[in-house]
């Protein structure tokens, strides 16, 4: 019986000391809102004090500041219900000049996509003009609702909007 929980008691603490190397190889960042982190780049995963859990993984690992992600946002950018969008919302204004990627090879895609989905950007800049908050935060960069290529609604509510800053 000594032998059982002696062996119990090494397990456990083998478990518990090995649990963040798991942790770190699974790619995951946990926030206890004490002030403990782990972090890697594959997935994120933040846990605060008061219990609220947010996951954010991009497929693939995609960037939002991708040629890439812009592409594949465009398409459906007239669909994105912009109503929920507030001034407590997170709107964040990505420049196209600021993509991460070969500007000279996949800016032809991008503008391949634009064209392609033209009616989709009257409805998107319609969409936009209807929103206060994301049209003052356009305006107070110096940019116009023209200027949106593509909007991204994440699932913790915040907006990505993607700004054509190209001359």
């Amino acid at each position: 019986m000594k032998k059982t929980i002696i062996a119990t008691t090494i397990a456990t603490l083998l478990a518990a000391t090995s649990l963040p190397a798991l942790a770190q190889d699974a790619g995951v960042q946990v926030d206890t809102g004490a002030g403990v982190t782990v972090d890697t780049p594959a997935v994120d995963a933040a846990v605060g004090a008061d219990a609220n859990a947010n996951a954010n993984a991009n497929a693939g690992g995609m960037s939002d500041n991708t040629y890439g992600s812009v592409v594949s946002s465009i398409q459906g950018s007239a669909d994105v219900d912009l109503s929920t969008v507030t001034d407590e919302s997170k709107v964040t204004i990505v420049l196209l000049s600021s993509l991460q990627g070969d500007a000279a090879t996949e800016a032809a895609a991008l503008d391949e996509a634009l064209s392609a989905n033209a009616d989709g950007m009257t409805t998107l800049h319609t969409n936009i003009d209807g929103n206060a908050t994301i049209k003052a935060k356009l305006e107070a960069e110096g940019h116009a609702t023209s200027d949106v290529v593509a909007v991204k609604s994440n699932a913790d509510g915040s907006v990505i909007v993607y700004v054509d800053d190209r001359a």
